[in-house]
């Protein structure tokens, strides 16, 4: 006499077994595609990997939060026709304030050059080149930003800016009465 029950149990776990070799199977098999082939880890150094189209206040926010990881600099960047940087600055033991209003200018590598156009001190307006030179001695800027107190001028190296290891930032346009900031990130 035949039992069904024996039948079914060794059908139900020969069935078992085949659908786990099918999944094991299926699980290790390589798929499509390689994964060191589906990996694209490199690009060429300059390919541009996005474009950010942006506005003031929101460029004048990352602004801002960048002078705040900066060590030993008391300056905060207000954007409108012009960019204002405010700040403190000790003079003879006391806080004094100022504020440049500068113009901005995309050079040809993507750097920013900032114009100087009025400088004031508490409530006088002073030479830019000589409020050029004190805030290039007295405030630890990052090494991507260089003042030339004598071509009244500053100039944001953004090519030069850490961002990531792999990636670079560049100015494409600034056009503050326009409200229209385009960066390029490329890689590197």
């Amino acid at each position: 006499m035949i039992n069904k029950w024996k039948w079914a149990f060794l059908t139900l776990a020969a069935l078992v077994v085949i659908g786990l070799i099918i999944v094991v199977s299926l699980l290790f098999s390589g798929g499509e595609k390689n994964f060191d082939q589906a990996a694209n880890d490199t690009l060429p150094a300059g390919k541009r990997l996005f474009t950010i189209h942006t506005g003031k206040e929101q460029a004048a926010f990352l602004m801002n939060k960048e002078l705040e990881d900066q060590k030993n600099v008391n300056m905060k960047a207000e954007l409108t026709d012009q960019v204002k940087l405010l700040g403190k600055a000790d003079l003879f033991g006391r806080e004094i304030m100022y504020q440049m209003d500068l113009d901005p200018e995309v050079m040809k590598n993507g750097d920013l050059v900032l114009h100087e156009k009025n400088v004031r001190v508490g409530r006088l307006n002073l030479p830019g080149e000589q409020v050029l030179t004190l805030v290039s001695n007295t405030v630890d800027l990052p090494k991507w930003v260089k003042v030339y107190p004598q071509e009244k001028l500053i100039q944001v190296q953004l090519t030069k800016m850490k961002v990531k290891k792999h990636i670079e930032v560049k100015a494409k346009k600034v056009d503050l009465k326009s409200n229209d900031i385009v960066i390029d990130v490329l890689s590197k």
